[in-house]
């Protein structure tokens, strides 16, 4: 097995006493990238099979654990408009100022609450595989009924039914990238089939559900409430990344949160997936450089 560069990680206490946890991959004097996991996932979520691309890249990617994933505390009551508090008392304590945001799947909504909170101090956006907020009328297919969709819009009452439905995810979360592969297309099981992405995929999910499945009720339910900001203020250049076969968050889910930025360019990926990235991750990393 080929030996790379391991992330350097740390912890640091927050204000109001909470630990937060975070990986850096790449070059220590690289351009900053704050990397917004997706749900489940952790510190250990990378884009590249070989992190040390990174550093060929003069990339400084720094990934912190949401509240509650891996070895962060959990935050009870948040909501994702607290998640840039966190991350701007990291970005302090490590001096960066300027930096990019990039997000894959579930952190889309924390990475623009970031470019919207942090303004001139983010210089581009990156969101793979992303999702509206829900305060806006979301292509829900015919079958769903109101009630599901009344449900789906109460955090509280949502999270108390996906615990139940997530539980059994975090008894083997290292099979996570197996059932996958098994259940997406062609082209995610192609990229899944690649040893090198089934070990990142496997270390990530089993770190993010260490402490079990509760705080992922709790943040895929959080997705379902108002963001707590308008999107037509995020003014930054957001480069939406989308496959088109993507059976995860399907592209229209995509084209519906392009169309409500302000400023941004997508780049539907013709027949791909929603782990498109993996194929894609110079292109994605040199767009958030410029």
């Amino acid at each position: 097995m080929v030996e790379y560069t391991p992330p350097r990680e740390d912890r640091i206490r927050l204000r109001d006493g909470r630990m937060l946890a975070y990986a850096e991959y790449g070059d220590p004097a690289g351009w900053p990238v704050l990397g917004c996991h997706g749900s489940p996932s952790s510190r250990l979520e990378r884009h590249v099979e070989d992190p040390d691309a990174y550093q060929r890249w003069g990339m400084r990617v720094i990934v912190p654990d949401r509240p509650g994933f891996g070895r962060s505390d959990p935050h009870p009551g948040r909501r994702v408009m607290d998640w840039p508090d966190d991350v701007g008392q990291l970005l302090d304590h490590l001096g960066v100022d300027r930096f990019s945001v990039v997000s894959l799947s579930g952190g889309a909504a924390y990475a623009l609450a970031c470019a919207h909170v942090f303004a001139e101090r983010v210089r581009a956006v990156g969101i793979l595989g992303g999702a509206p907020p829900p305060d806006v009328p979301w292509p829900w297919p015919r079958w769903v009924s109101r009630r599901l969709r009344d449900t789906v819009h109460r955090p509280a009452r949502l999270a108390a039914v996906l615990r139940p439905v997530l539980a059994p995810v975090g008894l083997r979360p290292a099979m996570i990238p197996r059932y996958l592969q098994l259940r997406l297309n062609a082209a995610d099981r192609r990229v899944l089939g690649r040893p090198a992405v089934r070990r990142i995929m496997a270390a990530t999910f089993s770190e993010g559900l260490r402490n079990g499945t509760a705080v992922l009720a709790e943040d895929r339910a959080l997705l379902f409430r108002p963001w707590g900001f308008p999107l037509s203020e995020v003014r930054q250049h957001v480069h939406v990344w989308h496959g088109t076969q993507d059976w995860q968050v399907p592209v229209v889910l995509g084209q519906v949160l392009s169309a409500m930025l302000p400023d941004g360019t997508a780049h539907w990926l013709a027949g791909e997936g929603h782990f498109a990235v993996f194929d894609h991750a110079e292109e994605v990393y040199a767009a958030l450089r410029e």
